[in-house]
């Protein structure tokens, strides 16, 4: 499970770190100095623990869904999923919105009545494509050697302070800038088959946003 660092200041000097489970998350694998920076952003921006686990999840889906993309781009994928929480079409958290998608059991757990069921979630089925694409799921800001990543690093960065500002628990706010979408595709790659249903509202990188 991933480990969220909590910090308690007094005044400007004295700084007291401890760790506390996040009890909400993707599941996806932070490499140390990925994990440095989102301690580092939830510190800066004084967010309050109860809010860290929302924050990582839609930090975690900003950053694979739109990793190279601008900050316009990165914060719309952001908004879609705020939009989707808003909806009542959808789950109320982010953790829910960014995991979304049908399950199937457990090999193990469904021939043994004695353990508990565990559930995975069923490939390419789900509503965010990265969370059940069968790849695993790393924030490479680092190399094993312990060497930087920059790309990576300044992205994840960006994704954590993004999720930050749009669910609003910071010291700044995004507002929205995709009118209300709460859907989008990369049109580079893909054309789905509900996009005839939707109202178009523009394009932004490599997504087109709907809604």
């Amino acid at each position: 499970m991933n480990k969220l660092l909590m910090i308690a200041c007094v005044g400007l000097m004295s700084c007291t770190f401890t760790f506390q489970d996040a009890k909400a998350t993707t599941g996806a694998t932070l490499t140390a100095q990925a994990q440095h920076i989102l301690w580092d952003v939830l510190g800066e921006e004084q967010v309050d623990k109860k809010y860290h686990a929302e924050v990582q999840c839609l930090a975690e889906n900003i950053y694979f869904e739109a990793r190279a993309e601008s900050y316009s781009g990165k914060a719309a994928v952001g908004n879609v999923t705020k939009n989707r929480v808003l909806d009542s079409r959808w789950p109320s958290t982010y953790c829910k919105v960014v995991t979304q998608g049908p399950v199937r059991e457990s090999w193990k757990t469904k021939k043994d009545p004695n353990l508990k069921p565990i559930y995975y979630p069923i490939k390419h089925k789900c509503k965010f494509s990265w969370y059940c694409d069968g790849q695993k799921d790393v924030i490479w800001a680092n190399y094993g050697n312990g060497e930087t990543i920059e790309g990576n690093a300044r992205a994840w960065r960006e994704s954590v302070q993004l999720a930050v500002y749009i669910i609003g628990v910071g010291q700044m706010v995004v507002n929205d800038n995709t009118k209300g979408a709460t859907f989008y595709y990369a049109h580079n790659l893909v054309y789905p088959y509900w996009a005839d249903s939707k109202e178009y509202i523009g394009v932004l990188g490599n997504h087109t946003f709907m809604k």
